[in-house]
């Protein structure tokens, strides 16, 4: 049997070979996956003998790392705004540029208001869990028209001790009542008539971008990312009917395509939403619009 360090050096050199990025901490990452310990035991054990069936799992892991499946599918987990969420093929990995939502959502609410909040599209939970876990006397919704999505939410609710103060239902917001049966879902579960905040990190990715997508982004969810050939299907649906969802003084923030700015700006004009500020991402672009009722 070889040892970690062995290992660790043959899998480094086959990663980089294959234009791997970060070849020696993907080694690593998936070492620690394949041994079921976490990444500093395989700092603090080098000279460690690895037995045969755990190679040949690290190998497997390996391989599918060459074809660019992505890490956070092959180790279950991805880190997001200082929580931890288990994902799969079934949910987009969370992007750190989303986090920078949650900086503006602290910026407009106070830590001690209790407050309801409804996430469009949920996936992972990470957004809606994510805020749940800054506000204390938050409660929230997530929403999700795929099953085996709604479930992997469930089990980040429960993983990060949020389940009491959050709920996830199998929806879809393109069929009739679907609005309804939000509302009524939130006045069971909080109390509250409607929602203070809603929040989306909807499909926007245009025809000609869904051509020239990095090879790991190809394995996540299609229809989390492409919606229509424009990227505007969501905003043109959710936007004239949101007004049967929010409060007075209320805040929708979503995630747009910065090339789709004038447009995301007419849909807004066009149904009486005015009052409307852009965010820049962390690398400067206009990623989110803030609608303030």
């Amino acid at each position: 049997m070889e040892t970690v360090k062995f290992h660790l050096i043959e899998k480094t050199q086959l990663l980089k070979d294959k234009s791997i990025d970060v070849p020696k901490l993907e080694a690593r990452l998936l070492l620690a996956k394949a041994l079921n310990k976490n990444l500093n035991w395989t700092y603090l054990n080098p000279e460690r003998k690895i037995s045969k069936k755990k190679i040949l799992k690290y190998e497997m892991l390996v391989k599918k790392k060459i074809k660019r499946f992505p890490t956070a599918y092959l180790l279950g987990n991805k880190d997001f705004y200082l929580m931890n969420f288990k994902v799969n093929e079934n949910t987009l990995i969370p992007r750190p540029e989303t986090e920078v939502m949650l900086e503006e959502i602290k910026k407009n609410f106070k830590s001690k208001k209790k407050f309801s909040i409804l996430d469009l599209g949920t996936g992972t939970g990470c957004i809606l869990l994510s805020i749940l876990n800054e506000f204390k006397n938050a409660f929230g919704i997530g929403i999700d028209k795929y099953l085996e999505t709604i479930k992997v939410a469930i089990i980040n609710s429960k993983i990060n001790n949020l389940s009491k103060r959050s709920q996830f239902a199998n929806l879809n917001w393109n069929q009739k009542d679907s609005f309804k049966k939000i509302l009524k879902i939130n006045k069971k579960f909080s109390g509250n008539e409607k929602f203070d905040l809603i929040v989306s990190n909807p499909p926007y990715l245009l025809k000609n971008e869904m051509k020239n997508l990095m090879p790991e982004v190809k394995y996540e969810p299609k229809a989390s990312l492409y919606g229509s050939a424009d990227g505007l299907s969501f905003y043109k649906k959710i936007l004239p009917k949101i007004n049967s969802l929010i409060s007075k003084k209320s805040f929708i923030y979503l995630e747009i395509n910065p090339e789709n700015l004038t447009n995301i700006e007419k849909i807004c004009k066009n149904n009486n939403f005015h009052n409307i500020q852009y965010i820049k991402d962390l690398s400067g672009r206009k990623r989110f619009v803030l609608i303030k009722n």
